[in-house]
C-alpha cells in the first residue's frame, strides 16, 4: 500500500479493505467510492468479476461498512456503483445512514 499526501490530507493507494483497516474509526470528512462494477472489464489484466453476485455484495458490503465506520458522524459518503447493483446497496445502506439524495448519469450510451 502507498500513501500519498500529507498528515492532514492522505490518498491510500493499495487494497481497499488493507486501506480502511489502517484508517481510525470516526476520523474521516468525506468518502467517495467507485468501485469495480462486477461487469468484466480488463484493468491491465485484472478483471473485475466475481464468481456470483453474492460474493460480490459480500466484498461490498465489508468495505461498505468499513468506510462507514471510519467516517465521522457529521461526514459525507458518496458510493458509485451500476444500476443493477444500486438497490442492494441502498437496502444495505439505509438503516446505517440518513440518504439524503441521489446523483444519476442521465446519457445516452449509444
Amino acid at each position: 500500500m502507498k500513501t500519498l499526501g500529507n498528515a492532514e490530507h492522505k490518498i491510500l493507494f493499495g487494497d481497499v479493505l488493507e486501506a480502511l483497516n489502517n484508517i481510525e474509526d470516526e476520523s474521516v470528512d468525506l468518502i467517495f467510492a467507485d468501485p469495480p462494477y462486477n461487469r468484466g472489464k480488463n484493468f491491465n489484466g485484472l478483471k473485475d468479476k466475481w464468481n456470483t453476485d453474492d460474493e460480490y455484495l459480500s466484498w461490498c458490503y465489508e468495505w461498505i461498512d468499513l468506510c462507514i465506520k471510519k467516517l465521522k458522524p457529521n461526514g459525507s459518503f458518496y458510493v458509485m456503483t451500476s444500476t443493477q447493483f444500486m438497490p442492494y446497496f441502498d437496502i444495505h445502506i439505509r438503516p446505517k445512514l440518513n440518504i439524503l439524495s441521489r446523483i444519476i448519469w442521465s446519457y445516452d450510451s449509444s
